[in-house]
């Protein structure tokens, strides 16, 4: 399933994402996400701070993540990341979190933004130059 996914990125879970049963916590999982669409934003060329020089923001205004199987502190994990959905001023980003250490699909999930004007938090249309971006991508 990981081949519909344009883009991925690693992270190692670190002690402190732990819990007392000794597994990555549920609320770690939407972190490992907004990791993955920053640095997939990074890697098509349209940066955080790019995006506030052009006074822009994304609101996250909704989340959800499924849980498959535990992750624990050392395990390499690869995140999956594509696009899917564009709409006028929001997209959707999917997600897969892959166990390379155990070698299994560990969550999947998605993140819902809204583009907003960086001052006013006013909703705004998805700018031409990032919908091309994000599209070429999923080419």
């Amino acid at each position: 399933m990981t081949d519909l996914y344009p883009f991925s990125t690693s992270i190692r879970v670190r002690f402190n994402e732990t819990d007392a049963q000794g597994h990555v916590n549920f609320a770690q999982y939407l972190n490992y996400f907004d990791v993955a669409v920053t640095e997939y934003l990074r890697a098509i060329g349209f940066s955080y701070q790019q995006m506030l020089a052009e006074n822009l923001d994304m609101l996250y205004v909704d989340s959800h993540a499924s849980y498959i199987a535990p992750s624990h502190f050392e395990d390499s994990l690869r995140i999956h990341c594509r696009v899917g959905k564009i709409g006028n001023s929001s997209a959707r980003f999917d997600f897969q979190i892959f166990n390379e250490t155990t070698n299994c699909l560990t969550a999947n999930g998605e993140i819902t933004i809204v583009m907003a004007d960086r001052k006013t938090f006013q909703k705004m249309r998805v700018p031409d130059h990032l919908r091309q971006a994000l599209e070429d991508k999923q080419q």
